[in-house]
């Protein structure tokens, strides 16, 4: 399963502090959630391959920007270097959360496993 693929290539960069879409109430900062946005199975004229394109956001959650900068990069060489699937980021995205006061990253990386 490519969730389960995602969450073990990045357990060492984000300590255990990865979850599936919402993070668990009380859990201190910094930490990740994930989504998968979208997953297609590739196929041409000849039928179906053993290839999937999935689509997965990642939000970075952070108190201190520049900390959270370094645990973004920190997860950008973890998915480069990701043994279980291959992996582009194609988009990064820089929000600050008013009410809650956190920095955010949002990562988006194509995943072809």
């Amino acid at each position: 399963m490519i969730a389960a693929d995602l969450v073990t290539t990045l357990t060492g960069v984000l300590s255990g502090r990865l979850y599936p879409s919402v993070a668990p109430a009380g859990v201190v900062a910094p930490y990740a959630v994930y989504q998968l946005v979208s997953g297609v199975p590739v196929s041409d004229l000849s039928g179906q391959s053993n290839c999937t394109n999935s689509r997965f956001q990642l939000d970075l959650f952070g108190r201190e920007k520049l900390a959270l900068d370094t645990l973004a990069e920190s997860v950008k060489v973890a998915m480069n270097a990701a043994t279980l699937f291959k992996s582009v980021c194609v988009l990064q995205q820089d929000t600050y959360e008013d009410p809650a006061a956190f920095y955010r990253v949002t990562l988006d990386f194509s995943l072809w496993h």
